[in-house]
Parts: structure tokens; sequence; C-alpha cells
């Protein structure tokens, strides 16, 4: 597993813990190479180029801060690798399919700088592949022998596939509410961060305030994670996102800095923003003009102070914790999402 030095974002602020990823999960970090080896063991499609195709998405997918979440909250209480893992492995995988599926919906060449399987398969084929692996999460599933913990992944998959259908029914239209946004991030983010706290501690066996108290701060960290890629979207470089920048735009997805700019923008500046979101005008140098406009508005800075709030509230849902090293990894992965520069 990579993980690297991050640096802040323009216009953020180091804190304390600004630290390597690494160093953050220090307490688990043996625990997530076993987690990534439950993950390789699933893959056994009999047909090669779906095989590498996946195992790919899996090697190069993600700074793994679910199944991390879930490592940390179990150690808490009763921490048993052999319940935990598999739970984590399938939380994961669970986040996968979930790309793979939006990857085909966007009709997207490239994410982490890596093609796609979208790019390598017909449409039909990538749904089913995606398919696949959600039911391979769902085995996982049950193996951390809670009926609780099964119950509560299956409950998340049906929320991020209800959020998935509302943002595909929701795509091109300008008039969103703040509500709605939230709703939206909570389906697609913040429902799998926060069933990673959850089911950490359901597993170790945790009193029930802690497990509301993890589950709360993982929902939190989940939003909040959110916001930071929406910033990031029109913020980071192409090299930095591995995709192309302003990618929200292009697929006429309202996100959070494009609300906010809207609320104090002219008529003139709303319909530009409204021509984009439509369809109708998606040039290069439109999307490029918008996000300038957004970003000078101090929307980004905006959306940015809104994430750090959430992450202070998940922060504090840690103090009612015991403080052992697992609880400073939680609050420091916590500043590390806002800190992050893709």
């Amino acid at each position: 597993m990579d993980i690297t030095m991050m640096q802040p974002a323009a216009g953020q602020q180091k804190s304390h813990s600004s630290q390597t990823l690494k160093q953050i999960l220090a307490p688990i970090l043996a625990d997530l190479a076993n987690v990534d080896d439950t993950l390789r063991s699933v893959v056994t499609l009999d047909i090669p180029l779906l095989r590498m195709g996946v195992e790919a998405i899996i090697a190069g997918g993600g700074k793994r801060l679910r199944p991390a979440i879930l490592l940390l909250s179990g150690k808490f209480n009763q921490y048993n690798l052999e319940r935990l893992a598999p739970l984590a492995a399938a939380i994961e995988l669970l986040h996968t399919a979930s790309l793979v599926h939006d990857d085909t919906i966007d009709e997207a060449l490239i994410r982490r700088g890596l093609p796609t399987l979208n790019s390598m398969l017909d449409k039909g084929t990538t749904v089913l592949v995606g398919d696949y692996l959600f039911a391979r999460s769902a085995v996982l599933s049950t193996m951390g022998g809670a009926q609780r913990a099964t119950r509560i992944f299956a409950e998340s998959l049906v929320t991020i596939c209800e959020g998935e259908i509302e943002q595909n029914m929701s795509t091109h239209h300008v008039a969103h509410s703040i509500k709605q946004y939230y709703r939206r991030i909570y389906s697609k983010t913040g429902v799998l961060f926060a069933a990673a706290g959850e089911i950490g501690a359901v597993l170790s066996e945790a009193p029930e305030e802690e497990i509301q108290a993890l589950r709360y701060y993982g929902q939190q960290v989940g939003m909040a994670f959110q916001i930071v890629d929406d910033i990031l979207d029109m913020e980071s470089t192409e090299a930095q996102l591995g995709k192309p920048t302003g990618g929200d735009l292009r697929q006429g997805t309202v996100t959070l800095p494009t609300m906010f700019y809207l609320e104090t923008a002219d008529e003139e500046e709303r319909e530009a923003v409204r021509r984009v979101i439509e369809g109708e005008d998606r040039s290069d140098e439109i999307i490029e003009k918008t996000i300038e406009k957004i970003a000078a508005s101090g929307a980004l800075k905006r959306a940015y102070t809104e994430a750090q709030r959430l992450i202070g509230e998940a922060k504090a849902s840690l103090l009612s914790l015991p403080n052992i090293p697992a609880r400073q990894s939680l609050s420091d992965l916590a500043d590390f999402v806002v800190q992050r520069d893709y």
C-alpha cells in the first residue's frame, strides 16, 4: 500500500497532526495488509481480462480509509482481526463496486490516473463486473459472525443504491437545495464511513454509546471527505486528481461550491452556470472560466470551512472514548481528510 505525505490544499492550514497517513495508521498498518490480502483472495473471475482489470482496481484503489476506520473502531474493546478483516474488506469492496458503477454512469475513462473498466469493456459487461463485486462484498459481510454487522452492511448498500439513483435522476438540474446536497453526499460517501465505524464497534462488542459515537464519527468524516472531494474537483490539477478537473460541472452535477457561488451570483452568472450544468455549453474554456469565478467568489473557502466544521464534530464525538492510540489515530485521520490535496 503506497501511502505518501499529503500537503494541504490552497488556503488550508496544517495542524499539529499533519503527518503521513502511514504514521497515522501505525496501530493497524500490519492489519490493513491482511485486509488487502483478503481483497485479492476474493477475485476469482475465470476470464483473465476481467480478473486483471478488477485486480488492478483493487491494487491501485485509494487510501483504504474506510477499512482503516473499521479496524481502529475495533481497538477500544475486544479486537479480533479474524472477525474484523472480512468486514473491512467487504466495506472496501463495496466502495470499489460503487466506483465501477459510477464510472459506467459517468462514462469516465480515467480514475486515479488509471484506465477505468469502462474504458476497456462494453457498458453491459462493466455493470456486471460491478454487480459481481457487490455480490462478493455481501458474502464477506457475513463472515464477522454478527447479524447486526451484516444488517448494517446491507442497509448501507441500499442507501448507496438509492443515492446513486437520486443523483442520476437529478443531474443537469441547477435547482438543488443544500439539504438535498447533504442527503446525496451521505448516501454517496457518508453512509459507508458511518458503517465502518459502527461495524468495527459492533464486532468488538462495544457498549451502545461507543457504537453510536463511532458511527457518528464516521458519518461526519465521510461527509467532510466528500465536500473536500468536491472542492478538489475544481482546485486541483488533473495530474493530482488522476482525472480531468471540473468533472462535476462536465457531468452536470451541482456540488456545494457551486451552490454557494450561486447564492451570491448575479443573473448573468447564474445563467452561465445553468448552461454548463444543463449541457448547453461545456467547452474546456467555459469550464475553466466557471471554476475561476467560483474560486474568486470565496465559495471554495466557504465549502472548506463547512468541511472543517464537520471534522470538528467528528473529533468531538471521540472524546467519550478511552484515550488509547487508536483514538489519536482517528482524530489525526479526521484532520488528514481536510488536509489532503487529492
